[in-house]
C-alpha cells in the first residue's frame, strides 16, 4: 500500500510541476544540466546516457501511449470546435498545449536523471562493498573488545539513510539544475561512508 501511495503521490507532484513550470524554466533546466553533464563525463558516456534516456522514455511515453492520451486532454480545434467559442476561450487551448508540452518535457528529464544515476552504481559498488566489509570488521572488533559501539552514531546513520531514500525521488522532481557531481558523490562517496559507520556502531548482540 505505501509503495502504491508513493507512486500515486510522485504522479501528483508531477502534474502539479507541469501545471506551474513555465517551458522555458525546463528547457533552461535541461540545457544547463546537459552542459554539466558534457564537462564531466565523456563523449562515449553521453551518448550511452542520452540513447538510454531516449529508448526509456520512447518506452514509458510513447509506446504505452501517454503521448496520445496527453494529446487527448487538450479540446479539439478548428472546424470541431465553435468559432465563437474558440475565439473566446483561445487562451486555455494555448495553456494546455503548453502544459501538455511541459509534462512532457518533465517526464524526460526525470528519465535523464534517473538514467544518470544509474550510471554511477558501478563505481557506488566499488566503494560499498569494500566500506560494508570495513564496518563489518570494525564491529567484530568492538564485539570481542572493549571498544564501545555508539548508539548515538547507529541512530543518525539510520536516519540518513532514510532521509536519502526521501531525497532520491524528490531530486528527480526539482524544478532548478542539479548538478551530476552532487550525486556523483552522494552515491559513491557520502552513502558507502554512512553505511560503514551504520554497520560499525551496530549493538554488539543483535
Amino acid at each position: 500500500k505505501s509503495l502504491v501511495g508513493s507512486i500515486i503521490f510522485l504522479c501528483v507532484l508531477i502534474l502539479m510541476l507541469a501545471t506551474v513550470a513555465p517551458n522555458k524554466l525546463i528547457d533552461k533546466v535541461m540545457k544547463i544540466e546537459r552542459q554539466w553533464s558534457v564537462a564531466m563525463l565523456s563523449d562515449s558516456d553521453m551518448d550511452t546516457i542520452l540513447g538510454q534516456t531516449n529508448k526509456l522514455y520512447t518506452l514509458l511515453v510513447i509506446d504505452s501511449g501517454l503521448k496520445a492520451e496527453t494529446g487527448n486532454m487538450f479540446l479539439p480545434r478548428g472546424k470541431e470546435t465553435v468559432d465563437a467559442f474558440e475565439e473566446k476561450v483561445g487562451w486555455w487551448f494555448d495553456y494546455l498545449e503548453a502544459r501538455g508540452e511541459a509534462l512532457q518535457k518533465i517526464i524526460y528529464q526525470i528519465v535523464y536523471r534517473l538514467v544518470l544515476a544509474i550510471h554511477w552504481l558501478p563505481f557506488m559498488v566499488v566503494t560499498l562493498v569494500p566500506s560494508v566489509f570495513s564496518g563489518w570488521m570494525r564491529w567484530c572488533a568492538k564485539r570481542y573488545g572493549f571498544d564501545y559501539a555508539s548508539q548515538v552514531v547507529n541512530n543518525h546513520a539510520v536516519v540518513f539513510i532514510v532521509w536519502g531514500l526521501i531525497a532520491l525521488p524528490v531530486s528527480l522532481l526539482l524544478p532548478f539544475p542539479l548538478p551530476p557531481l552532487v550525486v556523483a558523490t552522494a552515491l559513491i562517496a557520502f552513502l558507502p561512508i554512512i553505511i560503514s559507520l551504520l554497520i560499525s556502531n551496530l549493538p554488539k548482540r543483535l
